[in-house]
């Protein structure tokens, strides 16, 4: 009971004060660099998927996907990139979000790590979490695996949804899933990290200072700061901008160790295989004021899934239960933004390294 009141508290308490500052400034709580688009989403003609009441073969949702960067207003710095899927062309309401970002690890697994990341932050200019990555070797294989330096498209990279979801099939049998959107026609990634250098970065605490320093290359510093969506803005103009909604599956059993519910930790693609999901089309541009009032949501899901229960702060769904505190730091933007407008993008010639103010 102590440790569900203990999650319960910093779950309201950390919520609350990221509700006060993103209302104040009407943005989100990160990924505010961006840029989204709608579309069209099917589920695939024959999935080789356990059968469910929601993903049916061949289901036609009409769809918006975003994509954004995670910290700075600047495409070209060393960071985490994200592809989000809302199961809608709506603002809010939706049966599905998924969130995902680039890398196979995630930067924290637990709602403590998760504490300690963000109130560990002391950003001085280009430069944040070094404190995090000295103390937690996993913190710097996230980085290693997740960043990436002034990538060649939005439409190129992979995204990871990391935290596991209940999959509640017709056969009855709980499953844990995960969730991957990648280049359509299967495209490899570009601009992936080679392996070698993610398990050094962990291994070596001198990368700490290292990863810790995101800044733009001096190479790159000529590009804009909003490169990325100007070449994905034209990339559209050329027509469809195709992905494939990937899942993967485990079947729960009693003899599952606690770790195959940790957020860092990938599951083995040899036994646990992606499996298509999903077509995605994005046919049309939004609008900055549109992208801007959207909000994607954790329990915006069908009853085929499930957020997983969590007891602790240690627990490693306590992530997802963090995420769900988030709905009113949604709202509350949404609504600051319905007063007030959006609030001004980066010009593309800002300065590289900037980042949202009061962040």
């Amino acid at each position: 009971m102590w440790d569900k009141l203990v999650l319960w508290f910093w779950g309201k308490f950390f919520m609350l004060l990221i509700t006060m500052g993103s209302g104040a400034r009407r943005r989100r709580m990160s990924h505010n660099q961006g840029t989204a688009g709608r579309g069209k989403l099917r589920i695939v003609d024959n999935p080789q998927f356990p059968a469910t009441d929601f993903f049916e073969p061949g289901r036609e949702f009409p769809c918006r996907l975003r994509h954004g960067c995670v910290s700075f207003f600047d495409d070209c710095v060393n960071e985490v990139r994200s592809g989000t899927i809302k199961f809608a062309d709506s603002d809010f309401e939706s049966p599905l979000d998924i969130q995902m970002n680039t890398g196979e690890h995630c930067f924290f697994w637990t709602a403590r790590t998760f504490l300690q990341f963000a109130f560990g932050r002391h950003r001085k200019g280009t430069t944040q979490y070094e404190k995090y990555y000295k103390k937690y070797g996993w913190g710097r294989r996230s980085a290693a695996s997740a960043f990436r330096r002034t990538p060649t498209s939005y439409a190129t990279m992979y995204y990871h949804s990391h935290t596991p979801f209940g999959w509640h099939a017709r056969d009855g049998k709980l499953r844990y899933a995960r969730f991957r959107l990648i280049s359509g026609g299967h495209a490899p990634e570009l601009d992936a990290p080679d392996l070698a250098y993610v398990d050094m970065c962990e291994k070596d605490l001198a990368q700490a200072s290292i990863l810790a320093q995101q800044k733009c290359s001096p190479q790159d510093e000529p590009k804009s700061v909003n490169y990325l969506n100007h070449e994905w803005r034209d990339r559209l103009k050329q027509g469809p901008i195709n992905y494939i909604l990937q899942l993967q599956l485990h079947e729960v059993s009693p003899s599952d160790p606690p770790e195959i519910l940790n957020s860092l930790l990938p599951w083995d693609q040899a036994t646990h295989p992606f499996i298509d999901l999903a077509t995605v089309s994005v046919t049309e541009e939004l609008s900055y004021a549109e992208q801007s009032y959207m909000g994607f949501e954790i329990t915006n899901h069908p009853a085929s899934m499930s957020i997983l229960p969590s007891k602790s702060i240690d627990d490693f769904n306590s992530l997802n239960y963090m995420r769900k505190q988030s709905i009113w730091t949604i709202r509350t933007r949404r609504f600051m933004q319905r007063l007030f407008g959006p609030p001004s993008n980066a010009p593309d010639n800002a300065p590289h390294g900037m980042s949202p103010p009061g962040m």
